[in-house]
């Protein structure tokens, strides 16, 4: 399986998110714009099996949650920007209260995060993320037609997780 050409605003071809949080209740504001067809959301709860998903995938994004099933959501980001620095990452910073503080948003920048991000996340933080301007935003990710493309984690936990947070977007 050959990985996906990278995310091309002019192109037509709609931007590749890696989203590693065992909270995906979360996102379900991302779930639902890749149901539309907006973006390809790869939703992953560790570390490990989002690297594995790396070398499978083209990526144009990661948002990373401080705390994964099997590792530290900073060494993750430390990890990810060692081996491919040109893409960006996002930090999910004090997720429980929806706000950031200076601490959390520091520590994910000295982490080498390029953003510090809190939820609910929005096509518009991943317009900040990706980098484009908002009318190269609105023009693709408005009138993109092609087919929604959301995997989730082999998991029955996690399925049954997904599927719900699928359900209630």
């Amino acid at each position: 399986m050959s990985p996906a050409a990278p995310f091309d605003a002019h192109a037509g071809n709609v931007p590749s998110v890696v989203v590693v949080d065992p909270e995906f209740s979360s996102y379900a504001t991302l779930a639902a714009s890749a149901r539309l067809g907006n973006l390809q959301l790869h939703l992953r709860s560790a570390g490990t099996d989002a690297i594995r998903l790396s070398r499978r995938i083209h990526v144009d994004a990661w948002i990373v949650a401080a705390e994964l099933d099997d590792m530290s959501g900073h060494d993750l980001v430390e990890l990810l920007k060692s081996e491919c620095s040109d893409i960006p990452v996002a930090m999910v910073v004090d997720a429980a209260r929806g706000r950031r503080n200076a601490v959390d948003t520091a520590a994910a920048t000295e982490a080498g995060a390029d953003v510090a991000l809190s939820h609910p996340i929005s096509l518009a933080d991943l317009e900040r993320l990706l980098g484009l301007p908002s009318e190269d935003l609105a023009r693709e990710f408005g009138s993109n037609g092609s087919k929604p493309f959301v995997t989730l984690p082999v998991g029955i936990g996690a399925a049954v997780i997904a599927i719900a947070v699928l359900m209630i977007g």
